[in-house]
Formats: C-alpha cells, sequence, structure tokens
C-alpha cells in the first residue's frame, strides 16, 4: 500500500473519522481553557510555582489510577468508559466557568477541578489509545496516530488564538463554559460510531491479578521498558515547558495573552505540519533512528527557545519543537502499540499512560520553582539537558535494539 493510498484509507474509515472530528471539537475546546485558565491562575497569584501547582496535582490520580484504568479498559466496553470519562471532564469545566462567573474564583478551586479531571483521564487515556488499533489496519496505525496528534495539535492551532478573542469578549469564565459545551462532540461521535465486538480480557482472573500480569510483561520486556523509561524522562524533564509558555509570553518576550495563544499555537502548527509528513509516510521501516532522532533534537530546541526573548524567534522555535516533540510521542506510541498483543494493549498503553501524561505534571511542580529561583531560562534549560541525557543513554547504549526497531 501506498503512502496516498494509507492516507485515504484512513479518510473513508467511517469508524475511525467520527472518533477523531469528536476529539477534534472537543480538544480546541480543551486547549481554550488551557491557555485561558493559565493565564487567570498566573494573573491570581502571579507565581510560576502555582502554574506547577495545578500541573503537579494532576501527577498523583494518573499514577494511582492509570494501570488501573488500563486493566479497565482490557476488560469493560470502551465506549461506556469513555462516556463516564467525558461527562466527569465536561462537569469540571462547566463547575470551573461557574465559579469563574460567579466571581468566586481562587487558585484552590483550579487544583481540585484539576485532580478531579485528570482521575477521568486516567480511565479515558488507556481506553482511546487502545481502542485505534481496533478501528485501522496495523500497517495503518502509525498513520492513524499521527492523525490523532493532529486531531490534539490540530486544535491547539487555533484553539489558544481564540482565547486571545474569547477572554475579551466572554471573560474567563465564557472559555471554561466552551470546552464545556464541546465535549457534545464525542458524545455524537461515540453514539454514532460502530465499535468492534467486546472481547472482555481477563476471563476467570481478578483484576489484581491483570494488573500484575502486565506489570510483569513490561518488567521481562526490555524494549517495552526502555521506551517507556525514556517516555518517563523525558516527560518529567522536558515536556513540562509547555504549561509556562505563559511566562515566557509575559516576562521574555514582553507580551499579553493574545501573545501566549500565539506560543501555545505554534508547538501545534509544528505538530500538524510534521504528523501530515509522517502521515503520509506509512511504511516507514526505520522508527526505532526516527524515535532517536526526534528526541534528541527536541531537548536541543527548547535549549534554543528557552534563551530567546525575540517573539519571532521564539514562534519559530516553538513551532520546530512542536513537530519534534510530537514526532518522538507518536513513534514511541506506535512502538509499544505494535509490540503487544491485543489483550496485553490496555495495560501496556496505562503504563505509557501513567508516563507520559502524569510525569509530566509531576514535573511541572519542580519545574515552577525552578523557574522562580534560577529564572525560565537556565531552568528550562536544565531539564533540556537532563532529557536529552537519557535519551542517548538508552537509546544509544544501554538498549541497542531500539534503533533497530522497523
Amino acid at each position: 500500500m501506498n503512502a496516498e493510498r494509507g492516507v485515504i484509507a484512513l479518510l473513508r474509515n467511517r469508524n475511525y473519522m467520527l472518533y477523531w472530528f469528536g476529539f477534534l471539537v472537543s480538544n480546541a475546546g480543551a486547549w481554550i481553557q488551557a491557555v485561558a485558565q493559565g493565564w487567570l491562575v498566573y494573573d491570581i497569584s502571579n507565581s510560576a510555582a502555582w502554574l506547577g501547582t495545578v500541573g503537579f496535582v494532576r501527577a498523583f490520580p494518573l499514577i494511582i489510577l492509570s494501570l488501573i484504568g488500563g486493566t479497565v479498559a482490557d476488560r469493560l466496553p470502551k465506549r461506556r468508559i469513555l462516556y463516564v470519562t467525558q461527562t466527569v471532564q465536561m462537569l469540571s469545566a462547566a463547575i470551573l466557568g461557574t465559579l469563574t462567573l460567579m466571581g468566586h474564583i481562587e487558585v484552590w478551586h483550579v487544583v481540585l477541578v484539576s485532580a478531579v479531571s485528570a482521575c477521568a483521564q486516567a480511565f479515558d487515556q488507556p481506553a482511546r489509545h487502545s481502542l485505534v488499533p481496533q478501528l485501522v489496519p496495523k500497517y495503518n496505525l502509525h498513520a492513524a496516530i499521527s492523525f490523532n496528534s493532529i486531531a490534539f495539535n490540530g486544535a491547539a492551532l487555533f484553539g489558544p488564538s481564540l482565547t486571545g478573542v474569547l477572554v475579551p469578549l466572554i471573560d474567563f469564565a465564557g472559555c471554561f463554559y466552551v470546552n464545556a459545551i464541546s465535549f457534545a462532540a464525542v458524545f455524537i461521535a461515540l453514539a454514532l460510531m460502530e465499535f468492534p465486538p467486546h472481547n472482555p480480557g481477563g476471563g476467570k482472573t481478578s483484576m489484581l491479578q491483570d494488573l500484575m500480569a502486565g506489570l510483569s510483561f513490561i518488567r521481562h520486556s526490555p524494549v517495552i521498558l526502555a521506551l517507556i523509561s525514556m517516555a518517563a524522562v523525558t516527560s518529567f524533564f522536558a515536556r513540562p515547558y509547555q504549561q509556562f509558555i505563559t511566562v515566557f509570553a509575559r516576562d521574555v518576550v514582553q507580551g499579553d495573552v493574545g501573545t501566549a495563544g500565539l506560543m501555545q499555537a505554534a508547538p501545534a502548527l509544528g505538530t500538524v505540519i510534521f504528523m501530515l509528513v509522517i502521515a503520509s509516510a506509512t511504511n516507514i521501516q526505520w522508527k526505532g533512528k526516527l524515535l532517536l532522532g526526534s528526541g534528541i533534537l527536541f531537548s536541543i530546541g527548547l535549549i534554543a527557545f528557552s534563551w530567546s526573548s525575540n517573539l519571532y524567534l521564539s514562534l519559530a522555535l516553538l513551532v520546530v519543537v512542536g513537530g519534534l516533540n510530537m514526532t518522538w510521542q507518536t513513534t514511541l506510541n506506535t512502538l509499544l502499540q505494535t509490540n503487544v498483543e491485543d489483550d496485553m494493549r490496555g495495560r501496556v498503553m496505562s503504563a505509557y499512560t501513567m508516563t507520559a501524561l502524569a510525569m509530566m505534571p509531576l514535573g511541572q511542580g519542580p519545574l515552577g520553582m525552578a523557574f522562580d529561583r534560577l529564572g525560565p531560562s537556565l531552568a528550562l534549560t536544565l531539564n533540556a539537558v537532563i532529557s536529552l541525557v537519557w535519551i542517548v543513554y538508552m537509546g544509544l547504549f544501554r538498549v541497542k535494539q531500539i534503533r533497530a526497531l522497523p
């Protein structure tokens, strides 16, 4: 199958496109809320540490519940799981909007709502990730995962930019309500999709036995364990930069909420460009090398961005950083999914959720304090260097099989 047919196959896959469009709309709302929420918290507290704390509290539900969420994803119908998780996140956004509209919003409210939303994501992400291989053939999986990234970061391309327009018109509360309303697209998509027959994992085994079997599989698979460890380190040290773009926008390039929206959108533009290229190249046979190259260049690009005080240079660097970051994540996700069987996929992807999603907010707390103590440029540089060293060590020296992965 050539590259063009691979992309066309995705576009003609009704179930996958319903899934994709539903989450595209919802992700746009999520990005609008993320930018508005970040600016509101920073405006109230005037502290990067509080920005980090909002992300930091999300880590604990993801760490504690993700493995359980993956086990549930292997046992229960995924449509049912997604209905519940999306409802919780919708209500969380609506509550935040109501508190803001009434003038009672405080930073601790945002912290609490973020924690509740993270609890839902601990079950949402493994179900969502493990559903995709059931919607598309294996040879199109890399393209499908790339398209998922376009849905998330394509929404980030216009969502944050809209925030700069929406805040003066409907205030922060309106942005939160827009996010709550956007979840309707997911509910409609889930109702229209034809889900594959559910084959519950586990059989006669208990939830605990299934969970332990998943951990044992990961522990005894050197490549899987190495991939997850690299996801953990980059997520803790490098990827939290996105939470602090507001700091660079206001304090480094001397901008406003509109500037923050543009800077949040720049990585998304890079993602769309890079992911369109990857989605068109469905038969990539050197994913291991692509993974290591994109991870190394992502860290280097982040170091360059951290020292830029020029808005246009910062935007250009963020485009490149965003594209490399998502190339890294998409390739790592694909390698994990193509190296496990269906009955173990939910648990493996829950470990990925725990690292790729949980470690990122966990790293936001220490990075926020480092921003306040060392300044944004030095703090981000140190974190990017740690990420760079770990990728080089694991991929080039510790587990050399990664380079040869097809």
